[in-house]
């Protein structure tokens, strides 16, 4: 059997199974299974994350403003940056490289989102705030602001798909620079976390909705020509600009 061929079959091979782990996730998440699966992890986790909110708690705080619109605007400017970074501290010949495998992973994430919002926009998956009467409200605790701590479509998270995306798409993309991989697995817990402590999202939200969305989309990154794609677009699109601008 010929290389090409038993890479193939890897290929293949490797996206049944992250779908069939996608499809094993969703299933228990969201049937009958859950009862059994999931539902006492889901609210173990809450109960140890919202009880660390009160009038006493240094982490009040931290959790009101990791809740807020505000933090979001900020870690969307810290990615960002974070992306002009991994670009600009490849090597000169290699950027294109770099920004067209930060491209596809941007796309993949619009990807995520776009059909979380038209497919399970409506999808009725009340979150803790919403579902649970007995818990702590950062709102009771904080001032000069208020975030969002009930919804009743709180699956899948977004913030945990975009997040697992973006630090899955690096870890992948960008191996060997532990520092990038390092900073991305820690953005997943600094997003995701302060929303299952605030009762906008139960764990499974996180971990199913964001896992199951890795596994679907991620192999692609890898078992395609998908990268190298947008990597051909780019360098087309560069060899049109003006050779002044280019030097």
């Amino acid at each position: 059997m010929s290389d090409t061929s038993l890479r193939l079959r890897g290929s293949i091979t490797l996206l049944i199974i992250c779908n069939i782990l996608a499809l094993v996730l969703l299933v228990t998440n969201l049937t009958g299974l859950y009862d059994t699966v999931w539902q006492a992890i889901d609210t173990r986790v809450f109960r140890a994350l919202n009880g660390t909110i009160g009038p006493d708690s240094a982490l009040t705080h931290f959790w009101g403003w990791t809740n807020s619109k505000t933090f979001d605007r900020t870690t969307f400017v810290v990615m960002m940056g974070f992306c002009v970074y991994l670009v600009m501290s490849t090597e000169r010949p290699n950027r294109i490289a770099a920004t067209a495998k930060i491209i596809a992973i941007g796309l993949l994430i619009a990807i995520a989102v776009g059909f979380s919002k038209k497919v399970l926009g409506g999808f009725f998956h009340p979150s803790p705030g919403y579902l649970l009467t007995d818990y702590y409200n950062v709102n009771d605790f904080i001032t000069g602001y208020t975030v969002k701590t009930t919804t009743d479509h709180s699956f899948p998270g977004d913030h945990a798909m975009t997040s697992a995306l973006f630090a899955g798409g690096v870890i992948l993309l960008f191996r060997g620079r532990i520092y990038a991989m390092a900073f991305s697995v820690l953005l997943i817990f600094i997003v995701c976390l302060p929303r299952m402590a605030g009762g906008g999202h139960w764990f499974t939200d996180v971990i199913v909705g964001g896992g199951a969305a890795c596994l679907i989309l991620l192999p692609w990154l890898v078992v395609s020509p998908y990268v190298a794609w947008v990597e051909r677009a780019l360098s087309w699109g560069w060899g049109k600009v003006p050779a002044l601008i280019r030097k």
